[in-house]
């Protein structure tokens, strides 16, 4: 191997083998194009809904990277929402705390650390710029209608204060279900804050969605400010020959729908973010050893690193759930 094709760091280091990368998906620019949308707009609140390991996450780090690119000094908070026997008024106010990042937010009364919370939020506000901030509530469907109450206390002080507070809440479809919930229980102050808008994170539906993903391996850097692409990172000798991964898009999406054909349920086939990369991490490192200058994945490779991802197991448990054909 030539000194251009010796990797500037060891393979264990790479964000593809630590799993601490994002490339954009249509999904994504989809989702991000529309949160904007609300900030301009200043739409109080929406739901962000999809099945289990769709990617609902791994998409929320990046449209709050983009928003911060966007509005640099923007405030973006996100908290994790735990479950839970019965709501907790103190538990509920320490979580947001912690999302703000407050040093004291295990200590003192409800009423207090209510009070911290609504002076940390200000102090950010104020520092960024702006008269508005974006909080994301991951798995939100898990929030009860007395948490809401209390989000509502907060986000009525803030406005008095002159801050709009966007609340974005993702979870799964169970959220839609609540909504009605709401609806029907005359919750139309719930609604109106935090549920007005809706938004569904689809998985990776066509070759051509797949081909997007891919590019983003093609075209992201590690180290930065280096000419190592992820692709060539752990292909250099057939990077340089011009093997780039967005060609392989349809040999991809062909594996994945053999394995979807081979589960025989009758669904139509969306692929879950979390299974398309770790499908694709594992065809990049299984295979690495094999890199020449005339190297290209076989369908036998591809097979291999889909059915390593459990993508037919995931989809198995999934299907009662999704939409039929």
């Amino acid at each position: 191997m030539s000194s251009a094709h010796v990797r500037p760091i060891s393979v264990d280091q790479h964000p593809v083998t630590r799993h601490q990368y994002i490339v954009p998906t249509p999904s994504i620019d989809a989702l991000m194009q529309k949160v904007k949308r609300l900030v301009r707009m200043h739409t109080p609140g929406a739901v962000i809904f999809a099945y289990p390991r769709f990617g609902k996450t791994y998409g929320i780090r990046y449209v709050k990277n983009a928003l911060q690119g966007e509005y640099p000094g923007v405030v973006c908070l996100s908290c994790g929402t735990e479950a839970k026997k019965k709501p907790s008024e103190d538990g509920f106010f320490t979580t947001l705390l912690e999302a703000t990042g407050h040093l004291g937010a295990l200590t003192g009364s409800i009423t207090r650390k209510r009070r911290r919370l609504i002076e940390r939020i200000s102090e950010l506000v104020d520092a960024s710029g702006y008269n508005w901030f974006v909080i994301f509530a991951d798995e939100a469907q898990r929030l009860e209608v007395m948490e809401y109450e209390w989000l509502r206390d907060v986000h009525d002080c803030l406005e008095r204060k002159g801050i709009r507070m966007i609340t974005l809440l993702v979870g799964q479809p169970q959220l839609l279900n609540q909504k009605t919930a709401f609806r029907q229980s005359n919750h139309t102050q719930i609604i109106l804050r935090f549920m007005i808008a809706e938004m569904r994170f689809d998985g990776l539906a066509d070759p051509d969605s797949l081909a997007t993903c891919l590019q983003g391996y093609d075209d992201a850097i590690h180290p930065p400010s280096t000419p190592w692409t992820y692709t060539r990172f752990f292909y250099p000798q057939a990077y340089d020959n011009g093997f780039r991964l967005v060609d392989e898009a349809l040999a991809l999406w062909d594996a994945f729908l053999r394995a979807h054909n081979s589960a025989r349920i009758n669904v139509q086939m969306e692929i879950p973010m979390q299974y398309f990369a770790h499908a694709v991490e594992i065809a990049l490192e299984t295979n690495m050893q094999l890199d020449r200058a005339g190297f290209k994945f076989t369908p036998e490779m591809w097979d291999e690193a889909v059915a390593e991802s459990l993508f037919v197991e995931a989809l198995r448990e999934l299907h009662l759930g999704m939409p039929s054909n």
